[in-house]
């Protein structure tokens, strides 16, 4: 297996203390930066494709389409000849919508983060 593809910029490096905290609200970011970015991990789809489905049934609805984006591009990297430089493509393509539910969930993070310290700054009545 070739390199994987970096992390999309704004996340935290994978050697960040910040998973260990943010692997508890981020499960999907977590196993990007843990298992996905892993050469040596044994790219298992079937469970793979079961955790994005269970993923996807909580998640928000606007994000649903890239959910089915990476399902389907999973279970072609699963009809792929391995090893080949056509495979690596494919894990690249599947990590493609990943990385993106990725930057979307660390926008509405931002946010929200934003929010909460503008509340806290204005002066209580």
């Amino acid at each position: 297996m070739g390199p994987v593809k970096d992390l999309p910029p704004g996340l935290p490096p994978a050697d960040s203390r910040k998973w260990h905290s943010r692997g508890r609200w981020d499960r999907l970011g977590h196993l990007r930066v843990r298992s996905l970015a892993n050469p040596g991990w044994p790219r298992d789809m079937p469970w793979l494709v079961t955790w994005l489905r269970r993923e996807r049934s909580s998640a928000l609805p606007t994000d649903h389409e890239l959910y089915d984006k990476a399902i389907a591009a999973a279970q072609n990297y699963a009809r792929t000849s391995h090893p080949s430089q056509a495979a690596e493509r494919a894990w690249d393509r599947f990590l493609e919508p990943v990385d993106e539910l990725l930057t979307r969930r660390q926008a509405r993070h931002l946010d929200a983060v934003r929010r909460a310290r503008e509340g806290q700054e204005r002066p209580s009545p």
